[in-house]
């Protein structure tokens, strides 16, 4: 199947009941001299753009193994290498649909990874149970770690922001705008449109929901165990805090940075150092930042930034002045999730994410989910990120022997957000009765279990 987008053609392949284009490019390679700044727009190309297979992910630095590990990176399958050329993504369709005119909801989903892992080709995003009910899902790629959230003086943009930092979140808008521009080719509604996240991913949304240039690249939103007001996960980090991070970095690399104030010579040679180092060796200064951030600053070492470009004060701040994107929300968190462990008696009222969401949800009109579904196979329970397999209905590739009731449960929930993704509304027409109710409204909320 051919669909002719803005840049050129494309073909993709039949996966089932679905038409998948995998490794689509939605900007240049951030590559040489474009390594730590914005994402530049994708360059049009001749002939067919095989959308085969999934591109490379995003480096990630040394991989940490442990329960993750197992849970979603066991798969061979699902293996893909690591490159800086990691700006792509992937459109799932129901097949015998893709073709303008069709106007099928979209929705674009952004992984988690603590700002440092994760792709949009991972286990547990297998998305054809949800295209299978009419929707269009688009899963993406963007930088991580240093080389998506590195911020400093050293790499500033002119005209732009004081220290860079954000670059991730700069290839979410890209990635966006790519899908708004050219999802109708592939039979999508480039007025329906939800994003939606995990971890990292719904703390990326819930940040660009902030921002004028997330203004009309979307109209719903489902932030999934990574949002909330006054959000216990994570913040938007200050400039000055930021910077103490990359003078780890650029100590790791042997960059003088006060004298590259001083001496241009040196800054010059510093930069051509900086934007030249191969990307193996990069990353192995990146583990020793990332090692030296927990030790001694106690803290995740690259995330999004008041850069005083996208952010120009903190989220709360601009939550407290009605700046985020006034359309429906679905978010939640999980009985287990990272916020718990403190919690002697794990229940909703007791949890701090649960809270935080539902004080969102209190500004906005959401909906909330609590999903406490002790996950079989191990003690682990409804661990942060348990859901997914649920979500995405992929709960075939996991090693869990998951029962009746577990595949049941996700034809629950697969049915709520897609009936979200296509009007707004997450209830009608599940179980012939609104089960669901606005928190904003009525404080009520749905558990999952």
């Amino acid at each position: 199947m051919l669909v002719n987008t803005k840049y050129g053609k494309i073909e993709g392949i039949t996966e089932g009941e679905c038409l998948v284009f995998k490794g689509v490019p939605f900007a240049q390679p951030p590559i040489g001299e474009n390594r730590f700044k914005k994402p530049l727009p994708l360059k049009p190309w001749e002939g067919i753009y095989k959308a085969d297979k999934y591109s490379a992910h995003a480096m990630q630095g040394p991989k940490r193994g442990g329960f993750y590990d197992k849970e979603f990176y066991s798969d061979p399958r699902f293996d893909t290498p690591e490159s800086e050329d990691c700006l792509y993504l992937n459109i799932w369709i129901p097949k015998g649909r893709c073709k303008t005119g069709e106007n099928l909801p979209v929705a674009v989903y952004v992984h988690g990874g603590a700002f440092l892992g994760g792709a949009g080709s991972n286990l547990p995003f297998v998305c054809s149970r949800i295209c299978e009910r009419g929707i269009i899902i688009v899963t993406i790629n963007y930088r991580l770690g240093a080389l998506g959230f590195l911020c400093h003086p050293l790499i500033r943009a002119e005209g732009e922001n004081a220290a860079g930092g954000n670059f991730g979140l700069w290839d979410q808008l890209e990635a966006f705008k790519w899908v708004k521009e050219n999802i109708r080719e592939f039979g999508g509604d480039s007025s329906n449109i939800t994003v939606f996240g995990q971890s990292a991913g719904a703390m990326s949304l819930q940040a660009l929901a902030l921002t004028e240039q997330m203004q009309g690249l979307c109209n719903k939103m489902i932030l999934q165990s990574g949002g909330g007001y006054k959000n216990p996960l994570g913040k938007l980090r200050t400039i000055k805090e930021a910077q103490e991070i990359g003078e780890l970095f650029f100590e790791e690399l042997e960059i003088d940075t006060k004298r590259c104030m001083t001496d241009k010579s040196y800054e010059k040679n510093a930069l051509k150092k900086l934007y030249t180092i191969p990307e193996d060796l990069l990353m192995m200064k990146v583990g020793k930042v990332i090692g030296r951030s927990f030790n001694e600053k106690k803290c995740m070492p690259f995330v999004p930034v008041i850069d005083g470009e996208l952010f120009k004060e903190s989220m709360d701040m601009l939550m407290d002045k009605g700046k985020q994107l006034k359309i429906p929300y679905i978010l939640g968190c999980n009985g287990d999730d990272l916020t718990t462990e403190a919690i002697s008696e794990k229940a909703p009222e007791n949890n701090p994410m649960h809270l935080a969401n539902i004080e969102y949800a209190k500004r906005t009109g959401g909906y909330v989910y609590y999903f406490d579904r002790k996950l079989p196979g191990d003690e682990a329970g409804a661990f942060h990120s348990a859901e997914l397999w649920y979500v995405f209905g992929s709960l075939d590739y996991c090693w869990r022997p998951f029962e009746k009731s577990d595949y049941e449960l996700s034809d629950k929930i697969i049915t709520y957000w897609t009936n979200f993704m296509k009007s707004g509304n997450p209830n009608e027409p599940y179980g012939g009765e609104d089960v669901w109710e606005e928190c904003g409204k009525t404080g009520n909320y749905i558990t999952f279990k």
